[in-house]
């Protein structure tokens, strides 16, 4: 439409401004680009750009804080991975682990990408991607502990971090007389290497990776109890969101990203194909 300089006519207004609603609508509306020109992307976000992601910081060495502060481990490098291949910018967050499920019900967040297990209880609030490692739930006990697995546990005090899967199987056994819950599974295997409780139950890759690093004073007893695979939980009523790190966590498995950062921090293929 070309206009002449000369008065502009209310009428001519009129289709001006209809004109003007016609492509700011088109420019809002489900195309090929947003308005900063990225990607459409027919899932939500809690900050546009931007992919949101939850630990809890306290799970060295797959998501802890540095001495100098700064956020680490091998959830985060992989949340980091997941928000490249869905051109997105990374905001990892942290919480306490017992929250985040409550978080990310509440859109506080994207995902949780914070080492947790599917159970049947969560899948109930949230859902999950596959399985993005494995490894297994694994008793510890003191280093001159007699104790040789989590039958020989009598009037035990065990030790796990709150609202974990650890925690609700100390509570089924027989030999457990109180399970002490805390924040972080560092804070578990301390006590117990301090002598304050009697055994402890956490992953089995972070147990050893903590005696490695530290040279605490305690040692696996016995066979895995249970697997303990991983996923990343996402919030219900955003499958397309849930289908997209589905694909990107392939596509990383795929081209040996996966296989690089599992070697950095474990030394050894820590994949759902492999064995605990």
């Amino acid at each position: 439409m070309r206009i002449s300089a000369g008065r502009v006519t209310r009428r001519t207004a009129l289709a001006l401004t209809g004109s003007l609603v016609m492509v700011l609508a088109a420019g809002c509306g489900s195309g090929d680009a947003d308005s900063e020109g990225a990607p459409a992307r027919d899932y939500q976000l809690v900050e546009d750009g931007k992919l949101t992601f939850a630990m809890s910081g306290q799970y060295r060495p797959f998501n802890y804080f540095e001495d100098d502060g700064t956020l680490a481990g091998f959830d985060l490098e992989l949340g980091n991975e997941l928000a490249k291949r869905l051109d997105l910018k990374p905001n990892p967050v942290t919480g306490p682990f017992n929250s985040l499920v409550a978080g990310l019900k509440a859109k506080r967040y994207d995902l949780i990408v914070g080492s947790m297990s599917a159970t049947d209880e969560r899948k109930k609030q949230v859902d999950f991607t596959g399985e993005y490692y494995l490894s297994g739930a694994q008793l510890f006990v003191g280093k001159d502990s007699p104790v040789k697995s989590v039958d020989d546990l009598k009037d035990a005090k065990v030790g796990v971090v709150l609202g974990t899967t650890f925690e609700e199987y100390a509570k089924k056994q027989p030999g457990v007389a109180e399970v002490k819950t805390y924040s972080s599974d560092n804070e578990a295997l301390t006590e117990l290497g301090n002598g304050r409780i009697d055994a402890a139950i956490t992953t089995k890759l972070l147990g050893l990776y903590q005696i490695k690093q530290t040279g605490i004073a305690i040692k696996p007893a016995g066979d895995i109890l249970f697997p303990d695979p991983a996923s990343i939980a996402s919030q219900k009523g955003n499958p397309k969101l849930t289908a997209e790190v589905d694909k990107a966590l392939e596509e990383i498995r795929n081209d040996g990203t996966y296989a690089e950062l599992s070697e950095k921090w474990f030394g050894v293929d820590i994949s759902p194909d492999s064995q605990s």
